[in-house]
């Protein structure tokens, strides 16, 4: 598998994982998000991690 192709697989089972942890209707709104914007819940999962990294920055100062 190519480089694209495992980025692309590991960002559907980390969608899919963030899509088992909320309620429905939480999953709901994140699916209609991701109709209008394909790249929807890819990017709060990128935003989430970026906040995880900076949270451990600090938290080693």
């Amino acid at each position: 598998m190519d480089a694209i192709g495992a980025q692309i697989e590991r960002e559907l089972i980390e969608r899919d994982e963030l899509l088992s942890k909320v309620d429905s209707n939480t999953r709901a709104y994140l699916l209609s998000c991701e109709q209008r914007d394909p790249r929807y819940i890819t990017r709060i999962i990128k935003n989430r991690d970026d906040i995880l990294f900076d949270q451990q920055l600090k938290g080693n100062n």
